[in-house]
């Protein structure tokens, strides 16, 4: 029926078909002809599609022949029509800046990270590539340490976040020192659980009584901090040494490697008592099966005070003379009988190696042993007068002393 139509009337059923379609609408075609320059499409409507290579978007070193065959179905935006030379041009180019723009913009308003490729290095940033979209990434935005020289970013695919889209200026800006800083955190936070983990498993090894290799990292009036090899605990100053500490510097400084022993773990508190105390060198432990209970022993005076003084019995070992003790006389005041440094011998009278506690007694060693009258005792007749004999020798002595 077509056939018996004039050519006007053809000339307007095109039109009309025409009519139907305008720039920048999207339309669809099948691959007719794979040109070196272009690409020819045949549309639903009777003039030729053409795309010129430009508007392919095709990857650098690629030919058309490389990307399309013939029957391909091929989408993309009506960018001229004309009616002289019966084509419609189009452009792959733009559908896909259309799509991409949109895949930009949900990035942007979602916060989800694109990869980039920058491919030129300006003094103030780079440019960057996003399938069909070149966009900018200004230098403070390109990493987390300063940049000096942008060419060493030139060539690198990075993640970035989008921080501006705007079609009208043809101005997107992203941003990769930001995905830095995250992978930064992220890093920081692996090597802050990884250490914490140690710590815990570390912490959860200890044994009270067992020996250590640490290193002293502070040193404190009451005390000295020692690292184990990722926790640290506390050394009391009194836990330094089994004899008397005037100063933790005059037994330890800081950076020093020393062997400590865990005294005590709470678990509750995190903390850790250590001692540079070797428990098997315990003067109290090893005096014990040296003296006992009246032995006699000989001591140096360190510390005087009203009621008494303390002795030195042997090293770490330290024992309280009262004044009760010095003389079988009464004593008004402890230096009439001894001084700072004297030493003396006296007896144990109190001794209870567990608690660290001794008592002394100068006193004991110079009472004169009481005198057993049980010999004289005897029932009969002659016990009062053997009594009364023995106290009158007594007296008598007593007299002519």
């Amino acid at each position: 029926m077509e056939n018996n139509l004039t050519m006007q009337e053809l000339l307007d059923m095109q039109e009309q078909e025409l009519s139907k379609i305008n720039v920048g609408d999207e339309i669809t075609g099948k691959v007719t002809q794979v040109n070196n320059d272009s690409l020819v499409l045949k549309l639903n409507v009777d003039f030729d599609g053409v795309i010129p290579e430009g508007e392919l978007n095709l990857d650098k070193g690629q030919s058309i022949a490389d990307v399309y065959k013939i029957d391909d179905e091929v989408t993309g935006i009506i960018t001229n029509i004309s009616y002289k030379d019966a084509t419609i041009k189009i452009s792959r180019l733009k559908l896909e800046q259309q799509n991409d723009i949109k895949e930009l913009t949900d990035a942007l308003e979602q916060h989800t990270k694109i990869m980039v490729h920058s491919f030129k290095a300006l003094e103030r940033g780079l440019y960057v590539s996003y399938k069909s979209h070149t966009m900018f990434m200004p230098i403070s935005q390109i990493d987390t340490r300063f940049v000096k020289d942008t060419n060493e970013y030139v060539g690198l695919d990075m993640e970035c976040y989008v921080k501006e889209v705007n079609p009208r200026k043809n101005r997107i800006i992203v941003s990769h020192r930001e995905v830095a800083q995250e992978i930064l955190d992220e890093e920081r936070k692996a090597k802050r659980e990884q250490r914490k983990a140690e710590r815990e498993e570390l912490f959860n090894s200890l044994v009270p009584g067992e020996k250590r290799a640490g290193k002293v990292t502070n040193i404190m009036p009451y005390g000295a901090f020692i690292d184990l090899g990722g926790i640290e605990g506390l050394a009391h100053i009194n836990n330094l040494s089994w004899t008397r500490v005037e100063s933790v510097e005059s037994v330890l400084s800081e950076g020093q490697e020393v062997e400590v022993f865990i005294q005590s773990v709470d678990p509750e508190t995190q903390r850790i008592a250590l001692s540079l105390k070797n428990p098997d060198e315990d003067p109290w432990k090893l005096i014990a099966d040296e003296v006992h209970m009246g032995s006699v022993v000989e001591a140096k005076v360190l510390r005087i005070i009203d009621k008494g003084a303390f002795v030195e019995v042997k090293e770490g070992v330290e024992a309280y003379l009262p004044i009760g003790e010095l003389s079988e006389k009464r004593v008004n005041k402890v230096e009439d009988i001894v001084n700072i440094g004297d030493t003396v011998k006296a007896a144990i009278i109190k001794f209870n190696p567990e608690n660290k506690r001794m008592m002394l007694s100068i006193r004991e060693l110079t009472r004169e042993p009481e005198e057993d009258l049980s010999q004289y005792m005897s029932v009969g007749d002659d016990t009062i007068g053997n009594i009364g004999e023995v106290l009158k020798e007594k007296t008598t002595s007593l007299d002519e002393e």
